[in-house]
């Protein structure tokens, strides 16, 4: 992916739909927005080694940003994971992990 792009997928609980809108991607970089129902989240990551975790839940979302290993975060109960790292060789990495 070089470009913004938008993805639909499942919210947790009964949240309906989610949308993931990759918003700036380049060379170690990229940004997000996620929303669902009435929650919005917004994360990215610049720099090599750089992450942002965003933790989607069926009552809110939760980010955390900094330092982060590039491979699949693991599934957690009842939260849709969505990871977006810089990745070797200049890379930006997207994982959206499911429970």
């Amino acid at each position: 992916m070089t470009e913004p792009v938008t993805l639909h997928f499942q919210a947790p609980g009964d949240a309906g739909r989610a949308t993931l809108s990759v918003t700036t991607v380049g060379p170690n970089e990229i940004e997000y927005e996620v929303k669902s129902g009435n929650n919005r989240s917004t994360g990215g990551a610049s720099g090599p080694g750089q992450g942002c975790l965003t933790y989607l839940r069926e009552h809110g979302s939760g980010n955390s940003c900094g330092a982060l290993d590039p491979t699949r975060p693991s599934p957690q109960p009842d939260a849709v994971v969505i990871q977006a790292t810089t990745g070797p060789n200049g890379t930006a990495l997207l994982h959206i992990v499911s429970p």
